[in-house]
């Protein structure tokens, strides 16, 4: 397991409906949130907020229904996810918001309702442009405790995994079948239960790309040349009806959709540095 380099804090904090929403703290500076991304949870991205540490005060959110962070609870929604963050900017003055994924689209959502300085996004999962078709045989394949097959529909239905998600079926399941043990294959288990929740609040925002014409602070769209192309277009549409961007970055070389919290957390800190310093 990576070890940071920085001392690191847990906190929290109630959300406007009093839910309570835990985060790491670590760094020192001006503050930036981290909102992480669907099927994933603040420990994916301590590598990505070490390597931020050195200028800034980081905090790495919890989303609700991961480690210590409450349920999602009745009425669940973006609108609630968006509160959540606001709870940890107001308490802590953060000027700061990086959204990865799903997590980028409640960003974009809380910079309508919540002022900050600037905003960066990497690939939000904007809805329009979302393949939506394969949900509600994900939901089927987990309400029958049948993970093997639900990982292997999450991956095909959003074209993720490079090479090996363009396997057959019957091979990829092999594949999840021989990796199915131990504790991170039961982590893969709780965060599949927190996708079908936030999938469908997604779908039911029905914003049009339009919608975020409003946000008039400085916001820097990032999208991997190696990511689907579904959300290299988003990010691409997304950039230019933005009244304020800059340092619009739509193509990082040799990225997929994991950089943030996988494969290249240390550039994709690199370059929030360059954007976020005043």
């Amino acid at each position: 397991m990576y070890q940071a380099n920085q001392k690191i804090k847990k906190e929290s904090v109630q959300s406007l409906d009093g839910t309570v929403i835990s985060y790491h703290v670590m760094g020192e500076g001006p503050g930036l949130l981290i909102v992480h991304g669907g099927f994933r949870a603040s420990q994916h991205y301590i590598r990505l907020g070490d390597s931020l540490s050195d200028d800034y005060t980081v905090y790495i959110m919890d989303r609700r229904g991961r480690n210590n962070s409450g349920p999602k609870g009745s009425g669940y929604s973006v609108q609630k996810e968006c509160e959540d963050v606001i709870a940890i900017l107001q308490k802590h003055q953060v000027s700061y918001l990086f959204g990865h994924s799903y997590g980028g689209l409640i960003s974009l959502h809380v910079t309508l309702q919540e002022p900050i300085k600037k905003l960066a996004v990497y690939e939000p999962s904007l809805i329009g442009y979302f393949p939506s078709d394969w949900i509600p045989r994900f939901e089927q394949e987990l309400n029958q405790n049948d993970y093997i097959s639900a990982s292997t529909t999450l991956l095909k239905g959003l074209q993720m995994g490079g090479v090996i998600g363009k396997l057959p079926q019957p091979v990829l399941k092999n594949l999840f079948r021989s990796m199915a043990k131990g504790p991170e294959w039961e982590e893969n288990i709780k965060l599949l239960r927190t996708l079908p929740e936030e999938l469908r609040a997604g779908l039911r925002l029905k914003p049009t790309i339009q919608t975020y014409e409003q946000i008039s602070i400085p916001t820097m769209v990032m999208a991997g040349s190696k990511s689907p192309r579904f959300l290299r277009t988003a990010a691409h549409e997304l950039s230019l009806i933005l009244p304020n961007k800059q340092n619009v970055i739509l193509s990082l070389a040799g990225l997929d959709h994991n950089a943030p919290d996988e494969k290249a957390p240390a550039k994709i800190a690199q370059t929030l540095k360059y954007f976020f310093i005043e």
